[in-house]
C-alpha cells in the first residue's frame, strides 16, 4: 500500500529575511574569504534591510577589493588579514568563509573579539579545534553558527518529526549518503584538494554534512566506537580529471582539476556503532566509476525512512505502507543568513545565551566533528577501531531515546 501525505509547517515557510529587524542598531557584517560561498552569503545579507556590509579580508587582495565594490564595502575596510579587520573595524557579526583550516583561527579570534560568527562547514579541521572554537564561545558570550543550512530543509526536519514520533524507535540500521551522484564531481580549487589548505578531502567537506544529518535525524545517539576507510581513488588520474564534470561543463565548481597538486581523498567509508550496537554506515564521494551511491536510509523496530525523497515505511492495518511524505520547497539559505542576523539583533538589545540561543547547537556540531575525526583516525591506522571519549561539555546533548529497544 502506497500513501501520499502532504507536511505543510515543518519549518517557518513564508518568512523572509529581516521579517523580525526594525530601523534602530543597524547590524554591521565583515567577511573572513572573498570567494564563491562568501558571494553567496553577501547576496542574502543585502536582502535584509537594516544590515550594512561593512568590511572584508582575503589573502588574494585583488579578489578582496572587488567583492568590496560589488558589495558597497568601503575600500579602507578591505584587508589581507583577517586580525587586521577584526582589529580595526567594528563589526557585530562575521561571515567565516575562507578554507577549512582558516576557520578555528579565524572563529576564535573574531569570538575574543566580541563579534558573532557564522562559520561555514566543515565547522574546523579536527575535533580538538572545534572543541576550542566552542569553549571561545562559551566564554566570550557570543554566538557560535556552524552554518549547515541542510538543518532548514524541509526534508530533514519532517524526517527529524517522524523519527521523534516513534517511528526509527529501536534504531539498529541505518546508511547515510553524500555525493551520491557524484560520477565525476571533484571540486577543481586548491582550497579543496591541497590537504595543506583544506585539511582533509571528501570526508571533511562532504561527510560533515552525512553525519550531520544522519545525527540530527537520530536525535544524537551515543556512539561508542567508530572505524573507516579513505581512498584517493581518481583524484590524480589526469584521465579523470579531463572528462567533463558530471553536468557536462566545466563551471566555477566542477571540472578539470590539477592532479599534481591533489593530495586528499576523494571517497570515503565509515563504520559507526551507537550504544545498543546499532550501525551507521557513512558513504561519500566526489569522484566514483558508478552513478549512484544509494539513497541515504534509516531502520528502527517499528518503521524506517529513506530520504531524497522521504519515505516512510511501516506496517499499519495488516498491510505494508509507503509513505510519500510532499513538503514544501523552501530556500533553506534565507533561514541560514536570516536567523543568524536575528540572534545578531537580539544580543544587540539583551544579553544572550551562546548555546540556547544558537540557530544550531554548536555543541552537536563539536560532536559531529568527534566522530568524522576517529573516522580519519582510523584510516591512517588501517581501519583500527577507534572508541569515542565526549568531552563533559557535549555530553549533555547525548540522547538514547530513540536507539532504546523498550
Amino acid at each position: 500500500m502506497i500513501k501520499l501525505i502532504m507536511l505543510l509547517h515543518c519549518c517557518s515557510v513564508g518568512r523572509g529575511l529581516g521579517d523580525n529587524l526594525s530601523k534602530e542598531n543597524v547590524v554591521r557584517i565583515g567577511f573572513v574569504g572573498a570567494g564563491g560561498i562568501a558571494q553567496v552569503h553577501a547576496e542574502y545579507y543585502r536582502r535584509i534591510p537594516f544590515l550594512r556590509l561593512e568590511a572584508v579580508t582575503d589573502i588574494d587582495i585583488e579578489r578582496a577589493k572587488e567583492f568590496a565594490r560589488r558589495f558597497g564595502i568601503p575600500e579602507e575596510n578591505v584587508f589581507k588579514d583577517y586580525v587586521d579587520m577584526l582589529d580595526k573595524v567594528l563589526l557585530d557579526g562575521v561571515s567565516v568563509c575562507a578554507p577549512h583550516k582558516v576557520h578555528a583561527p579565524a572563529s576564535i579570534y573574531a569570538l575574543k573579539r566580541g563579534v558573532h560568527v557564522l562559520v561555514e562547514k566543515p565547522m574546523a579541521v579536527t575535533a580538538l579545534e572545534a572543541l576550542e572554537m566552542l569553549r571561545a564561545a562559551i566564554q566570550y558570550r557570543r554566538i557560535l553558527f556552524v552554518g549547515f543550512q541542510n538543518r532548514f530543509s524541509p526534508e530533514i526536519i519532517a524526517a527529524r518529526r517522524f523519527a521523534e514520533a516513534g517511528t526509527l524507535k529501536g534504531f539498529y540500521y541505518g546508511e547515510t549518503v553524500e555525493g551520491r551522484e557524484r560520477r565525476r564531481g571533484i571540486p577543481p580549487l586548491t582550497t579543496f584538494i591541497s590537504k595543506e589548505i583544506a585539511g582533509g578531502g571528501v570526508l571533511l567537506d562532504l561527510g560533515c554534512y552525512a553525519i550531520d544529518n544522519a545525527m540530527y535525524i537520530l536525535g544524537y545517539p551515543e556512539v561508542t566506537k567508530v572505524s573507516g576507510h579513505i581512498y584517493t581513488a581518481l583524484g590524480k588520474s589526469r584521465e579523470a580529471s579531463s572528462v567533463l564534470s558530471m553536468w557536462g561543463q566545466v563551471g566555477p565548481w566542477f571540472g578539470p582539476w590539477n592532479t599534481e597538486k591533489f593530495d586528499v581523498e576523494d571517497f570515503a567509508v565509515g563504520r559507526i556503532v551507537l550504544r545498543n550496537g546499532g550501525v551507521l554506515w557513512l558513504k561519500v564521494a566526489w569522484a566514483m566509476h558508478n552513478d549512484d551511491l544509494g539513497r541515504p536510509f534509516y531502520l528502527g523496530l517499528r518503521g524506517g525512512i529513506k530520504l531524497y525523497p522521504l519515505e516512510i515505511f511501516r506496517d499499519e492495518n495488516g498491510f505494508m505502507t509507503t509513505t510519500r511524505v510532499v513538503v514544501p520547497q523552501r530556500d533553506v539559505w534565507i533561514d541560514k543568513i536570516g536567523k543568524f542576523v536575528e540572534v545578531i539583533r537580539k544580543g544587540l538589545e539583551s544579553s544572550i545565551d551562546p548555546i540556547k540561543d544558537s540557530p544550531i547547537d554548536p555543541r552537536e556540531n563539536v560532536y559531529e566533528m568527534i566522530i568524522l575525526d576517529a573516522v580519519y583516525r582510523s584510516a591512517y591506522n588501517g581501519g583500527e577501531e577507534i572508541e569515542i571519549q565526549v568531552p563533559d561539555e557535549i555530553k549533555p546533548i547525548i540522547n538514547n531515546a530513540m536507539i532504546s529497544m523498550d
